[in-house]
């Protein structure tokens, strides 16, 4: 009978403990929610990519947008058809693009502890589909971008960038060079 009761108050106090973590959890949730609501969402960009490889095209249109992960600013171009199919560029920095800044593609090194010029970012081109995975990514001979903005309107346009094949993914035809150029509009926040 001892155990019973003991059993039974153990449950009451877990009841209400849960219940005050599911208050306090609530609660912070909506204080969250309030805090984002607060700040209008961007307006949707949109954006074009074309990368050549070999006699193979492969073509990105569809929205584009930006946004702030791991303090680094990621602008992505997302496929209107094949959702799978991106175009990314990632800065070491979690601040939008500005006019005029010219910005260098480098070869992405996330394993490197060390600090990198805010200037310096990484392009990708990747495809997966039920068929097939592949992916580019920037090398150090890339080149350069420079984007344009005007209020929140924020533009890029880019042609020739070299992009890597991934060793582990791209086979066949899609193991060479790839050749990106398009443009992209995206808006801040």
């Amino acid at each position: 009978m001892k155990k019973s009761i003991l059993f039974f108050a153990a449950i009451a106090i877990a009841m209400v403990s849960c219940k005050n973590e599911t208050a306090n959890t609530e609660s912070v949730a909506a204080a969250e929610t309030a805090a984002i609501t607060e700040t209008a969402p961007a307006k949707e960009g949109s954006g074009k990519v074309t990368l050549q490889c070999g006699s193979q095209t492969l073509v990105v249109d569809g929205k584009c947008g930006g946004v702030t992960t791991t303090g680094e600013m990621i602008v992505a171009v997302q496929d209107k058809d094949i959702p799978a199919k991106v175009f990314t560029i990632s800065f070491n920095t979690k601040d939008y693009p500005e006019s005029g800044k010219t910005y260098t593609i480098k070869k992405s090194d996330f394993m490197s502890e060390d600090k990198k010029p805010d200037t310096d970012i990484y392009v990708a081109f990747s495809q997966i589909t039920e068929k097939m995975q592949a992916d580019w990514s920037s090398d150090d001979a890339s080149g350069t971008l420079q984007f344009t903005t005007s209020g929140n309107e924020i533009k890029c346009k880019f042609s020739g960038i070299k992009l890597q094949p991934s060793e582990m993914y791209n086979k066949g035809e899609f193991n060479g060079t790839g050749i990106a150029s398009g443009e992209m509009t995206f808006y801040k926040n």
